[in-house]
């Protein structure tokens, strides 16, 4: 499975580095290919970096870890490729001081960016978790790991990502269509606003308690 990574920011960098160590070394793409290289650099294990046309054309996954708002314009030049790909959308649509959805209840950026990309399989994972946890490659905390939600339209598109979650040790939970991203992206702003602003810090995550017989769910 080739990975490529659109974006160089603090997520894109953590988990491409993770992904890279773990024998899924991606692609990397940015505005500025200078931050894509450094972040190609940082993960090693055979990391490249390319443009987003490339990285599209060669990856069967592609993980959307820029902002929300830069996504249409990154996308659009190479559109002609998306057809069945999966793009893993790790954003999430957010005012700047990161304390407001600019897209929801009623709808979610997940559901946006299927919208403008309709051929795409999209799937909405990775946005709950704070990047200082990618950084420090640790699914779990007290020896419990940390639930990460994925929502999505298209099975096999949600078995690929789950088996990215697994393969990082963290705790794949399937939170049903695309259209429940319209939880998991306020879901954001709950850590946002726990780990910044009540103070629980930046190591933290959610962890979905359920019997043996539901865990595979």
């Amino acid at each position: 499975m080739q990975i490529g990574i659109i974006g160089s920011g603090k997520v894109g960098r953590a988990l491409g580095a993770w992904f890279a160590k773990t024998g899924f070394p991606p692609l990397f793409a940015s505005r500025n290919q200078t931050h894509a290289m450094e972040a190609a650099q940082m993960a090693g294990y055979g990391a490249k970096i390319a443009t987003t046309t490339t990285l599209v054309k060669e990856c069967e996954v592609i993980l959307l870890a820029l902002p929300f708002d830069e996504i249409g314009n990154a996308l659009e030049p190479a559109r002609e490729h998306l057809a069945g790909k999966t793009l893993v959308d790790a954003t999430n649509p957010i005012s700047p001081d990161h304390r407001a959805l600019v897209i929801g209840h009623m709808h979610s950026g997940a559901e946006e960016i299927a919208s403008k990309f309709p051929t795409a399989k999209v799937v909405k994972a990775f946005n709950a978790v704070f990047a200082e946890v990618y950084a420090g490659q640790k699914a779990q905390i007290d020896g419990r790991a940390i639930t990460i939600f994925f929502a999505g339209d298209n099975s096999h598109a949600k078995a690929t990502v789950r088996e990215m979650i697994t393969k990082l040790g963290f705790d794949a939970v399937d939170a049903g269509p695309l259209a429940n991203s319209r939880y998991l992206e306020p879901l954001s702003l709950l850590n946002i606003h726990l780990g910044r602003v009540l103070g629980f810090g930046t190591e933290m995550g959610f962890s979905l308690l359920r019997t043996p017989k539901s865990l595979s769910k």
